[in-house]
């Protein structure tokens, strides 16, 4: 009966071997490259909203964009998020309201909100991007547009956390 479990552990160990072997650290060339398009494709994305958003009488100004570092020391990623701040007039959940009205316009799909809350807020979704349009609970009261892509970058696990202070202008014209 034993003599009959050798050939299963050998046929384990050797899937085992081959699972491990092919496992390994992505290329940082092409997480350059992925991260480099995800950035593209968020910046291109906001620049959208922004003007869906314009088009219904708000105003969009000073948007930034950031890479993020995520994960941990065996599994390493990069993601990027880009923010702007919406300018309009009217009670804060109306204001709030009034910019998820004017993405839903663009094809977005409202997901969540909470507009009758003290810090009204929503999330929407179009596609794999994700955004929420909601009031600052720190600092000057200004309703913030976060906007980021589904998923993240990985990156080789000896990368250096990225600088928090990578903050990057994008332009809306």
């Amino acid at each position: 009966m034993r003599t009959g479990l050798l050939p299963l552990r050998l046929l384990l160990a050797l899937a085992l071997a081959m699972g491990l072997g092919s496992c390994g650290d992505p290329d940082p060339e092409q997480a350059a490259d992925d991260l480099a398009s995800m950035k593209s494709a968020v910046n291109t994305e906001l620049r959208d909203m922004a003007a869906a958003l314009t088009g219904e009488g708000l105003a969009v100004e000073r948007a930034t964009g950031r890479v993020e570092s995520e994960g941990m020391s065996t599994y390493r990623a990069e993601d990027y998020r880009a923010t702007a701040v919406v300018l309009g007039d009217g009670a804060e959940g109306e204001q709030v309201d009034r910019a998820a009205t004017a993405l839903e316009g663009a094809g977005w799909t409202r997901k969540a909100e909470g507009l009758d809350s003290t810090e009204p807020w929503v999330q929407l979704e179009r596609d794999d991007f994700r955004t929420t349009i909601g009031w600052t609970k720190v600092g000057e009261r200004e309703l913030v547009l976060s906007l980021d892509q589904e998923g993240e970058v990985e990156v080789p696990k000896d990368t250096e956390p990225v600088d928090r202070d990578n903050s990057e202008e994008i332009p809306l014209d």
